[in-house]
């Protein structure tokens, strides 16, 4: 059986593996094998690959224009069908096409059994040790992973097929038609699927309606399959789902298989998935966008036009300062989570999105492209309600490599300052420049940024937006607008409700010979203290939530020391001068999530979905009414270096009808339209 030890909400069963004597896996708790030795490479092909007739349509892809191919497939397992469809892709698509490969698995594999069965595969060695370094932790939910320089975006869903599936839906709905339409309740995505797992025999579970009817919403017109089973009731339930199926010849002992396309034509009477009661949360692009405008240069911006500008997308960034020149201009900023043993939406977006940022900012570091150093952080978890969870969480979180749990003299060993008590250590996390990371972003070719011009008002022509400015001459026009302006969102009658906070933040500059001894690592405590860069020490920051002001303030540099001394009373070598710093406002939302996804029309909410104030639980299946092609992305906080590649992510998936790096319920968490659906709910008022 699976392991059965984990009951923690992160956590899931990762695969038994029992080992033959001929080197092939068996899942113990199937009672099947992933490969086998003697012919898995060969068998993968001819099932997957050929059967998709992959080599035939990657040959004919477009060299001249950007795209994208997107295989799903349930059941990850070793990994095999994955590495082999990317072999294939290196080998036969251009270079500006981006294989999109996303893969369910329920029970993964472990590290060490991943490696055992890649070894068995030398032609693979390359890719399969990529693989290895960017394989995600043993927690349940989706993990984005870009390899090969973004060519190749690996999701990994790790979670039962038939609860991972339908959270890629938008807001499905049963007044739906099954169209290619952009009203369609869902992201007509898919090219070919990868119908593997283990045979219906070992695992029904997974071969349910639920399967089928996903696989209906999420597919293209002319999207393949290929199984290797041939079951009847496998082979009736992609029909009625209007999949044309045929049984061809299977590979080696296995007579049958399946194969077929995707017609489009569901039978009347086929299972539809499961509908959500008010589908307001409908974000894709209304027109397509082949020029997309951002109104912002700092993270949020310049990571949005990048991911933008990866696609194929020609992106115009309109900044009324320099670059990073707000709260994303400090010179070093941290890569952090927060931590908790209740797994709400907060938590579950700031944990994923700090272990993709993980693996993003590592590859950039290593080429050199960006500033900082992941030397590791180190956050102290010395507080009364700290204190009280850090026990919880060692349970949830054990036999992690990407956190570890220190207390007593181990903190002084990591940090190198005196400190003791109890924290938490992310190995792989550490410090950046915010503004090295903006800049290059903004290092595109297909970038271009318009600076020291104010974005006043937008106006849309029914074709194109216009960006106008304070004289209403037009500063740049195109399909799709980006609104990542932090605090100045508000100043667009679009976005006038949305519920940001400014919170004043000051850091303080001290020379480096200001301690007796210097951190090997960054310490978040009440502020935080990283490494010295070029004998100076960035030590904050300050939070006041009454204070807007960007000047430098006597009291804030007191604070910051004071919490300095308050962190380790025999670090600081005194007289301690302050040698500068740097003031700005953060940008945060009503529930500290970010507001990331489309612009919602207000007034129209408010008629749609007002029977929500007599029944919060009302059925209503009009579709959500948003400004055509505007996105927000902004709200960030403090964690704006760990949050905004995902959220860019997701805006992207959003602009360019991709499937999404989160599932449904945090992407609903993450729309701006949130708060109007909670304060009708509730009766509010709207604005």
């Amino acid at each position: 059986m699976a392991d059965s030890s984990h009951h923690s909400p992160y956590s899931l069963d990762p695969a038994n593996i029992v080992w033959g004597e001929d080197g092939s896996p068996r899942a113990d708790s199937y009672g099947d094998i992933y490969f086998s030795q003697e012919s898995g490479i060969d068998e993968s092909r001819h099932v997957f690959l050929l059967h998709n007739q992959l080599a035939e349509r990657w040959q004919t892809l477009d060299p001249n224009t950007a795209g994208r191919f997107t295989i799903v497939e349930t059941g990850f397992g070793t990994g095999l069908n994955f590495l082999l469809a990317w072999q294939l892709w290196q080998t036969l698509a251009p270079a500006n096409w981006r294989l999109h490969y996303i893969s369910v698995e329920k029970h993964p594999l472990r590290p060490h059994d991943l490696q055992r069965a890649h070894s068995l595969w030398p032609e693979l060695n390359t890719l399969a040790s990529i693989l290895q370094h960017n394989y995600p932790p043993l927690l349940s939910g989706q993990h984005r992973r870009m390899l090969n320089s973004a060519q190749v975006c690996l999701d990994l869903l790790f979670g039962d097929a038939l609860d991972c599936l339908p959270a890629l839906l938008d807001s499905p709905n049963r007044t739906d038609t099954r169209t290619q339409s952009p009203s369609k309740g869902s992201v007509a995505a898919v090219d070919a699927w990868f119908l593997d797992g283990f045979a219906p025999a070992s695992n029904p579970a997974m071969w349910h309606d639920t399967l089928f009817s996903c696989m209906g919403s999420l597919s293209k017109v002319g999207a393949s399959f290929a199984t290797f089973t041939s079951a009847g009731f496998v082979k009736r339930g992609l029909r009625a789902q209007g999949f044309h199926v045929e049984k061809v010849a299977g590979y080696g002992r296995k007579r049958e298989m399946l194969r077929g396309t995707f017609t489009g034509s569901a039978e009347i009477n086929a299972p539809f998935p499961q509908r959500v009661a008010v589908p307001w949360h409908r974000p894709s692009a209304q027109t397509p966008v082949k020029h997309a405008l951002v109104i912002g240069a700092g993270l949020a911006g310049c990571s949005t036009a990048a991911a933008l500008a990866k696609r194929g997308i020609e992106v115009t960034v309109i900044d009324r300062n320099e670059p990073a020149s707000g709260a994303s201009g400090n010179p070093q900023g941290v890569l952090y989570t927060k931590l908790s043993p209740t797994p709400g939406e907060l938590n579950l977006f700031t944990l994923h999105s700090f272990l993709f940022s993980l693996a993003y900012y590592r590859e950039r570091l290593n080429k050199g492209s960006i500033q900082g150093d992941l030397c590791g952080v180190l956050q102290l978890a010395n507080s009364k309600k700290d204190a009280a969870q850090f026990d919880q969480l060692q349970e949830l979180f054990k036999d992690q490599d990407w956190l570890q749990f220190k207390q007593g003299s181990e903190l002084q060993d990591i940090s190198g300052i005196p400190i003791s008590g109890r924290g938490y250590y992310y190995p792989q996390a550490g410090w950046l420049s915010p503004p090295s990371v903006c800049a290059a972003d903004l290092a595109h070719p297909n970038i271009r940024l318009i600076s020291h011009r104010e974005a006043i008002s937008l106006v849309d022509d029914t074709s194109q937006w216009h960006i106008k400015d304070n004289s209403g001459n037009t500063v740049a026009s195109g399909d799709a607008i980006i609104i990542a302006n932090s605090n100045d969102a508000k100043q667009f009658p679009q976005t006038r409700h949305l519920p940001l906070k400014p919170i004043r933040g000051q850091l303080s500059y001290i020379e480096a010979s200001a301690l007796k001894c210097e951190p090997k690592c960054v310490i978040c405590h009440d502020g935080y203290l990283a490494p010295a860069v070029n004998g100076s020490l960035c030590i904050g920051a300050s939070f006041n939530l009454h204070d807007v002001s960007v000047d430098l303030q006597d009291r804030d540099h007191e604070w910051n020391l004071a919490q300095l001394d308050a962190l380790s009373p025999e670090l600081l070598n005194p007289p301690v001068t302050v040698r500068g710093g740097r003031a700005s406002l953060r940008c945060s939302s009503a529930d500290y999530l970010p507001l990331v996804g489309a612009a919602p029309i207000v007034e129209d909410f408010a008629k749609l979905y007002a029977p929500l104030g007599k029944d919060a639980r009302r059925r209503i299946s009009i579709p959500a009414s948003n400004y055509r092609n505007i996105y927000i992305n902004v709200g960030h906080g403090s964690r704006g270096l760990t949050s905004t590649p995902l959220s860019a992510e997701l805006i992207t998936s959003y602009i360019c009808h991709e499937i999404r790096p989160l599932p449904r319920h945090i992407c609903e968490s993450l729309s701006p339209a949130r708060f109007l659906i909670r304060k009708l709910v509730r009766n509010q008022p709207l604005e």
